[in-house]
Protein backbone atom coordinates (compact mmCIF):
# COMPACT_ATOMS: atom_id res chain seq x y z
CA UNK A 1 0.00 0.00 0.00
CA UNK A 2 1.40 3.41 -0.91
CA UNK A 3 1.27 6.08 1.78
CA UNK A 4 0.77 9.78 1.16
CA UNK A 5 4.49 10.64 1.11
CA UNK A 6 5.31 7.77 -1.24
CA UNK A 7 2.62 8.82 -3.69
CA UNK A 8 3.87 12.42 -3.54
CA UNK A 9 7.41 11.32 -4.39
CA UNK A 10 6.17 9.15 -7.27
CA UNK A 11 4.06 11.97 -8.67
CA UNK A 12 7.00 14.40 -8.40
CA UNK A 13 9.26 11.97 -10.27
CA UNK A 14 6.74 11.45 -13.05
CA UNK A 15 6.30 15.21 -13.50
CA UNK A 16 10.06 15.85 -13.63
CA UNK A 17 10.50 13.12 -16.27
CA UNK A 18 7.71 14.54 -18.40
CA UNK A 19 9.16 18.05 -18.28
CA UNK A 20 12.64 16.82 -19.18
CA UNK A 21 11.25 14.96 -22.19
CA UNK A 22 9.67 18.16 -23.39
CA UNK A 23 12.96 20.04 -22.96
CA UNK A 24 11.45 22.45 -20.44
CA UNK A 25 11.96 23.18 -16.80
CA UNK A 26 9.63 24.60 -14.20
CA UNK A 27 10.30 26.84 -11.24
CA UNK A 28 7.88 27.14 -8.31
CA UNK A 29 5.83 30.31 -8.27
CA UNK A 30 7.33 32.91 -5.94
CA UNK A 31 5.63 33.25 -2.57
CA UNK A 32 4.21 36.67 -1.89
CA UNK A 33 5.80 38.57 0.96
CA UNK A 34 4.10 37.77 4.23
CA UNK A 35 2.07 34.94 2.69
CA UNK A 36 2.10 31.66 4.64
CA UNK A 37 3.07 28.47 2.81
CA UNK A 38 0.42 25.85 2.06
CA UNK A 39 1.80 23.43 4.70
CA UNK A 40 1.81 26.22 7.29
CA UNK A 41 -1.81 27.10 6.49
CA UNK A 42 -2.82 23.43 6.78
CA UNK A 43 -1.02 23.09 10.11
CA UNK A 44 -2.71 26.23 11.43
CA UNK A 45 -6.11 24.74 10.50
CA UNK A 46 -5.19 21.51 12.29
CA UNK A 47 -4.20 23.41 15.42
CA UNK A 48 -7.43 25.40 15.38
CA UNK A 49 -9.57 22.24 15.17
CA UNK A 50 -7.54 20.39 17.79
CA UNK A 51 -7.93 23.26 20.24
CA UNK A 52 -11.73 22.87 20.19
CA UNK A 53 -11.40 19.42 21.77
CA UNK A 54 -8.83 19.97 24.51
CA UNK A 55 -11.31 20.84 27.27
CA UNK A 56 -13.42 18.31 29.14
CA UNK A 57 -17.14 18.74 28.24
CA UNK A 58 -19.42 19.80 31.07
CA UNK A 59 -22.89 18.97 29.68
CA UNK A 60 -24.74 16.43 27.57
CA UNK A 61 -26.37 17.18 24.20
CA UNK A 62 -29.94 16.20 25.18
CA UNK A 63 -31.92 19.01 26.77
CA UNK A 64 -35.61 18.33 26.03
CA UNK A 65 -37.66 16.94 28.95
CA UNK A 66 -40.37 14.36 28.38
CA UNK A 67 -43.94 15.48 28.96
CA UNK A 68 -44.82 12.20 30.66
CA UNK A 69 -42.94 9.39 32.39
CA UNK A 70 -42.02 6.50 30.04
CA UNK A 71 -44.22 3.38 30.39
CA UNK A 72 -42.45 0.19 31.45
CA UNK A 73 -40.64 -1.81 28.77
CA UNK A 74 -38.63 -5.03 28.48
CA UNK A 75 -35.37 -4.46 26.60
CA UNK A 76 -32.95 -6.96 25.05
CA UNK A 77 -29.28 -6.18 24.63
CA UNK A 78 -27.44 -8.33 22.07
CA UNK A 79 -23.94 -8.44 23.54
CA UNK A 80 -21.08 -8.74 21.04
CA UNK A 81 -18.15 -11.13 21.47
CA UNK A 82 -15.62 -8.39 22.30
CA UNK A 83 -14.97 -8.05 26.08
CA UNK A 84 -15.83 -4.34 25.91
CA UNK A 85 -19.45 -5.22 25.12
CA UNK A 86 -19.92 -6.75 28.57
CA UNK A 87 -19.02 -3.34 30.00
CA UNK A 88 -21.59 -1.68 27.76
CA UNK A 89 -24.25 -4.17 28.88
CA UNK A 90 -23.66 -3.15 32.48
CA UNK A 91 -24.07 0.52 31.71
CA UNK A 92 -27.25 -0.05 29.70
CA UNK A 93 -28.64 -2.18 32.52
CA UNK A 94 -28.13 0.72 34.94
CA UNK A 95 -29.80 3.19 32.58
CA UNK A 96 -32.75 0.91 31.86
CA UNK A 97 -33.30 0.17 35.54
CA UNK A 98 -33.33 3.92 36.21
CA UNK A 99 -36.43 3.98 34.01
CA UNK A 100 -37.96 1.13 36.01
CA UNK A 101 -37.51 -1.22 33.05
CA UNK A 102 -36.09 -4.73 32.64
CA UNK A 103 -32.99 -5.68 30.60
CA UNK A 104 -32.35 -9.13 29.09
CA UNK A 105 -28.82 -9.78 27.80
CA UNK A 106 -28.24 -12.21 24.91
CA UNK A 107 -24.70 -13.17 23.89
CA UNK A 108 -23.80 -13.13 20.19
CA UNK A 109 -20.88 -14.50 18.21
CA UNK A 110 -18.52 -12.27 16.23
CA UNK A 111 -19.88 -13.41 12.86
CA UNK A 112 -23.53 -14.35 13.45
CA UNK A 113 -25.42 -11.84 15.58
CA UNK A 114 -28.63 -12.83 13.80
CA UNK A 115 -29.11 -15.89 16.00
CA UNK A 116 -28.93 -13.73 19.13
CA UNK A 117 -31.30 -11.14 17.66
CA UNK A 118 -33.73 -13.97 16.88
CA UNK A 119 -33.43 -15.17 20.47
CA UNK A 120 -34.35 -11.67 21.65
CA UNK A 121 -37.36 -11.58 19.32
CA UNK A 122 -38.52 -14.97 20.58
CA UNK A 123 -38.20 -13.76 24.17
CA UNK A 124 -41.00 -11.30 23.51
CA UNK A 125 -39.11 -8.11 24.35
CA UNK A 126 -40.40 -4.63 23.52
CA UNK A 127 -37.10 -3.21 22.25
CA UNK A 128 -33.85 -4.74 20.95
CA UNK A 129 -30.46 -3.05 21.18
CA UNK A 130 -26.88 -3.89 20.23
CA UNK A 131 -23.50 -2.27 19.57
CA UNK A 132 -20.96 -2.50 16.76
CA UNK A 133 -22.88 -4.82 14.44
CA UNK A 134 -24.18 -3.48 11.11
CA UNK A 135 -27.78 -4.47 10.45
CA UNK A 136 -26.66 -6.17 7.21
CA UNK A 137 -25.57 -9.07 9.44
CA UNK A 138 -29.13 -9.73 10.56
CA UNK A 139 -31.41 -8.57 7.75
CA UNK A 140 -33.88 -11.42 8.22
CA UNK A 141 -34.26 -10.70 11.93
CA UNK A 142 -34.56 -6.96 11.29
CA UNK A 143 -37.47 -7.65 8.97
CA UNK A 144 -39.13 -9.94 11.50
CA UNK A 145 -38.63 -7.44 14.32
CA UNK A 146 -40.28 -4.76 12.21
CA UNK A 147 -43.20 -7.03 11.38
CA UNK A 148 -43.69 -7.72 15.07
CA UNK A 149 -43.43 -4.06 16.05
CA UNK A 150 -40.13 -4.41 17.95
CA UNK A 151 -37.96 -1.31 17.38
CA UNK A 152 -34.16 -1.61 17.10
CA UNK A 153 -31.56 0.63 18.76
CA UNK A 154 -27.84 0.79 17.98
CA UNK A 155 -24.62 2.44 19.09
CA UNK A 156 -21.17 2.27 17.47
CA UNK A 157 -22.52 1.29 14.04
CA UNK A 158 -22.69 2.96 10.63
CA UNK A 159 -26.40 2.40 9.99
CA UNK A 160 -28.50 5.55 9.71
CA UNK A 161 -31.75 5.56 11.73
CA UNK A 162 -34.91 6.42 9.83
CA UNK A 163 -37.45 5.56 12.50
CA UNK A 164 -40.53 3.70 11.21
CA UNK A 165 -39.06 3.51 7.69
CA UNK A 166 -36.25 1.10 8.63
CA UNK A 167 -37.27 0.26 12.21
CA UNK A 168 -34.03 1.78 13.54
CA UNK A 169 -34.40 4.46 16.21
CA UNK A 170 -30.87 5.24 17.37
CA UNK A 171 -27.21 4.98 16.48
CA UNK A 172 -25.14 6.92 18.98
CA UNK A 173 -21.42 7.21 18.29
CA UNK A 174 -22.19 6.47 14.66
CA UNK A 175 -20.17 7.27 11.52
CA UNK A 176 -20.68 11.02 12.02
CA UNK A 177 -19.24 10.71 15.52
CA UNK A 178 -16.35 8.56 14.26
CA UNK A 179 -15.59 11.28 11.74
CA UNK A 180 -15.55 13.96 14.43
CA UNK A 181 -13.15 12.24 16.80
CA UNK A 182 -10.97 10.87 13.97
CA UNK A 183 -10.61 14.40 12.60
CA UNK A 184 -9.68 15.69 16.05
CA UNK A 185 -7.00 13.01 16.51
CA UNK A 186 -5.67 13.50 12.97
CA UNK A 187 -5.23 17.18 13.68
CA UNK A 188 -3.47 16.42 16.96
CA UNK A 189 -1.04 14.14 15.10
CA UNK A 190 -0.43 16.86 12.54
CA UNK A 191 0.36 19.42 15.22
CA UNK A 192 2.39 17.04 17.38
CA UNK A 193 4.62 16.02 14.46
CA UNK A 194 4.89 19.42 12.83
CA UNK A 195 3.15 18.02 9.78
CA UNK A 196 5.32 14.94 9.22
CA UNK A 197 3.71 12.07 11.18
CA UNK A 198 4.13 8.56 9.79
CA UNK A 199 1.17 6.70 11.29
CA UNK A 200 0.28 3.03 11.49
CA UNK A 201 -3.42 2.61 12.30
CA UNK A 202 -4.25 -0.70 14.00
CA UNK A 203 -7.85 -1.70 13.32
CA UNK A 204 -10.36 -4.51 12.82
CA UNK A 205 -11.87 -4.05 9.33
CA UNK A 206 -14.82 -6.34 10.03
CA UNK A 207 -16.28 -3.52 12.18
CA UNK A 208 -17.60 -0.85 9.77
CA UNK A 209 -17.51 1.82 12.49
CA UNK A 210 -13.73 1.38 12.74
CA UNK A 211 -13.41 1.69 8.96
CA UNK A 212 -15.38 4.94 9.17
CA UNK A 213 -12.81 6.15 11.65
CA UNK A 214 -9.73 5.32 9.55
CA UNK A 215 -11.38 6.72 6.41
CA UNK A 216 -12.09 10.00 8.24
CA UNK A 217 -8.54 10.18 9.57
CA UNK A 218 -7.11 9.70 6.08
CA UNK A 219 -9.42 12.42 4.76
CA UNK A 220 -8.41 14.91 7.46
CA UNK A 221 -4.69 14.22 7.10
CA UNK A 222 -4.93 14.84 3.36
CA UNK A 223 -6.54 18.18 4.14
CA UNK A 224 -4.52 19.43 7.12
CA UNK A 225 -1.35 17.33 7.02
CA UNK A 226 -0.33 16.58 3.43
CA UNK A 227 3.16 15.67 4.67
CA UNK A 228 1.78 12.94 6.94
CA UNK A 229 1.48 9.28 5.97
CA UNK A 230 -1.16 6.79 7.11
CA UNK A 231 -1.07 3.02 6.61
CA UNK A 232 -3.28 0.30 8.12
CA UNK A 233 -2.52 -2.86 10.05
CA UNK A 234 -5.74 -4.86 9.77
CA UNK A 235 -6.23 -7.52 12.44
CA UNK A 236 -9.11 -9.87 13.24
CA UNK A 237 -11.28 -10.50 16.27
CA UNK A 238 -9.47 -13.84 16.58
CA UNK A 239 -6.10 -12.03 16.59
CA UNK A 240 -7.38 -9.86 19.41
CA UNK A 241 -8.84 -12.75 21.42
CA UNK A 242 -5.69 -14.82 20.94
CA UNK A 243 -3.33 -12.06 22.02
CA UNK A 244 -1.66 -11.90 18.60
CA UNK A 245 -1.99 -8.15 18.02
CA UNK A 246 1.21 -7.04 19.86
CA UNK A 247 3.37 -9.43 17.84
CA UNK A 248 1.77 -8.36 14.58
CA UNK A 249 2.53 -4.74 15.41
CA UNK A 250 6.14 -5.54 16.33
CA UNK A 251 6.61 -7.43 13.07
CA UNK A 252 5.21 -4.54 11.04
CA UNK A 253 7.44 -1.98 12.77
CA UNK A 254 10.50 -4.09 12.05
CA UNK A 255 9.70 -3.99 8.33
CA UNK A 256 8.86 -0.26 8.25
CA UNK A 257 11.36 1.82 10.25
CA UNK A 258 9.70 5.11 9.31
CA UNK A 259 6.57 4.63 11.46
CA UNK A 260 6.64 7.04 14.40
CA UNK A 261 3.02 6.94 15.63
CA UNK A 262 0.76 3.97 16.41
CA UNK A 263 -2.95 4.77 16.28
CA UNK A 264 -5.44 2.32 17.81
CA UNK A 265 -9.05 2.61 16.65
CA UNK A 266 -10.15 1.59 20.14
CA UNK A 267 -8.41 0.82 23.42
CA UNK A 268 -8.73 -2.99 23.37
CA UNK A 269 -6.26 -3.14 20.48
CA UNK A 270 -3.53 -1.57 22.63
CA UNK A 271 -3.60 -4.33 25.28
CA UNK A 272 -0.16 -5.90 25.67
CA UNK A 273 1.46 -3.69 23.05
CA UNK A 274 3.66 -1.67 25.42
CA UNK A 275 5.56 -4.65 26.92
CA UNK A 276 5.88 -6.28 23.48
CA UNK A 277 7.42 -3.16 21.97
CA UNK A 278 9.69 -2.66 24.96
CA UNK A 279 10.93 -6.25 24.67
CA UNK A 280 11.62 -5.76 20.95
CA UNK A 281 13.44 -2.46 21.52
CA UNK A 282 10.83 -0.56 19.53
CA UNK A 283 9.06 1.45 22.23
CA UNK A 284 11.27 4.55 22.05
CA UNK A 285 10.62 4.84 18.33
CA UNK A 286 6.85 5.30 18.34
CA UNK A 287 4.18 7.30 20.14
CA UNK A 288 1.00 5.45 21.14
CA UNK A 289 -2.30 7.23 20.52
CA UNK A 290 -5.86 6.06 20.08
CA UNK A 291 -9.60 6.26 20.50
CA UNK A 292 -11.56 5.73 23.72
CA UNK A 293 -8.75 5.67 26.25
CA UNK A 294 -9.55 3.66 29.39
CA UNK A 295 -7.81 3.42 32.73
CA UNK A 296 -4.79 1.56 31.36
CA UNK A 297 -4.29 4.14 28.61
CA UNK A 298 -4.63 7.08 31.00
CA UNK A 299 -2.11 5.44 33.33
CA UNK A 300 0.15 5.00 30.32
CA UNK A 301 -0.06 8.70 29.59
CA UNK A 302 0.79 9.56 33.18
CA UNK A 303 3.87 7.32 33.18
CA UNK A 304 4.92 8.29 29.66
CA UNK A 305 4.16 5.13 27.69
CA UNK A 306 1.18 6.63 25.79
CA UNK A 307 0.96 10.04 24.17
CA UNK A 308 -2.69 10.94 23.45
CA UNK A 309 -6.19 9.40 23.52
CA UNK A 310 -9.70 10.58 22.81
CA UNK A 311 -11.94 10.36 25.86
CA UNK A 312 -15.29 8.85 24.88
CA UNK A 313 -17.72 7.91 27.61
CA UNK A 314 -19.07 4.38 27.26
CA UNK A 315 -21.56 5.10 30.05
CA UNK A 316 -22.88 8.17 28.26
CA UNK A 317 -23.30 6.21 25.03
CA UNK A 318 -25.54 3.65 26.72
CA UNK A 319 -27.53 6.29 28.56
CA UNK A 320 -27.97 8.13 25.25
CA UNK A 321 -29.34 4.92 23.74
CA UNK A 322 -31.71 4.48 26.68
CA UNK A 323 -32.82 8.09 26.25
CA UNK A 324 -33.97 7.35 22.70
CA UNK A 325 -35.88 4.32 23.99
CA UNK A 326 -37.54 6.47 26.64
CA UNK A 327 -38.56 9.06 24.07
CA UNK A 328 -40.04 6.47 21.73
CA UNK A 329 -42.02 4.88 24.56
CA UNK A 330 -43.42 8.28 25.56
CA UNK A 331 -44.35 9.20 21.96
CA UNK A 332 -41.68 11.91 21.99
CA UNK A 333 -39.13 10.43 19.57
CA UNK A 334 -38.00 12.40 16.53
CA UNK A 335 -35.29 11.77 13.96
CA UNK A 336 -33.98 15.30 14.31
CA UNK A 337 -33.47 14.86 18.02
CA UNK A 338 -31.81 11.47 17.55
CA UNK A 339 -29.39 12.87 14.95
CA UNK A 340 -28.53 15.76 17.24
CA UNK A 341 -27.44 13.36 19.99
CA UNK A 342 -25.62 10.88 17.72
CA UNK A 343 -22.32 12.58 18.58
CA UNK A 344 -22.07 12.48 22.37
CA UNK A 345 -19.51 14.84 23.99
CA UNK A 346 -15.85 13.80 23.81
CA UNK A 347 -12.43 15.41 24.15
CA UNK A 348 -8.73 14.90 23.48
CA UNK A 349 -6.43 13.95 26.35
CA UNK A 350 -2.98 15.06 25.26
CA UNK A 351 -1.03 15.72 28.48
CA UNK A 352 -0.12 13.65 31.56
CA UNK A 353 -1.88 16.26 33.70
CA UNK A 354 -5.17 15.84 31.81
CA UNK A 355 -4.82 12.05 31.94
CA UNK A 356 -4.25 12.10 35.69
CA UNK A 357 -7.65 13.74 36.19
CA UNK A 358 -9.41 10.56 34.96
CA UNK A 359 -6.73 7.95 35.65
CA UNK A 360 -8.77 6.53 38.51
CA UNK A 361 -11.80 5.82 36.31
CA UNK A 362 -11.92 2.11 35.50
CA UNK A 363 -13.41 2.49 32.02
CA UNK A 364 -12.05 5.91 31.19
CA UNK A 365 -13.90 9.22 31.27
CA UNK A 366 -17.40 8.58 32.66
CA UNK A 367 -18.97 11.63 30.99
CA UNK A 368 -19.95 15.16 32.01
CA UNK A 369 -20.38 15.52 35.75
CA UNK A 370 -23.89 14.59 36.90
CA UNK A 371 -25.09 13.48 33.47
CA UNK A 372 -27.10 10.54 34.86
CA UNK A 373 -29.09 12.81 37.14
CA UNK A 374 -29.65 15.11 34.16
CA UNK A 375 -31.14 12.25 32.15
CA UNK A 376 -33.35 11.13 35.05
CA UNK A 377 -34.66 14.67 35.41
CA UNK A 378 -35.39 14.84 31.67
CA UNK A 379 -37.22 11.50 31.92
CA UNK A 380 -39.21 12.54 34.98
CA UNK A 381 -38.14 9.52 37.03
Amino acid sequence: MYGTKTLTLLATGVLATALAACGTTSEPAPQAAGQASAPAVALAAAKENQTKYLKQPTSIVQSTPLKSAPPKKKVAFVQCADPSCAILAGYLDEAVKSLGWELVTVSATATDPGAAVQQAIDAGVDYISTTGYPTDLFKVQMAEAKSRGIPMFLCYSTDVPKGPENNLYSDCNDATAAEAYAHAMADHLAVDSGGTANILAVTIPSYPILNAQTDAMREQLAKNCPGCELNLLEVSVNDLAGGAVPQRISSYLQTDPDVDHLFFTYNGLETGVHPALKSAGLLERVKLVGTQGGQAQMAGMVNGTSQAWTALSQELAMWTMADQMARLSADAWSLGDERKTAIPPFYLVTTPEAAKEIEGEKDGWPGPSGFKDTFKKLWGV
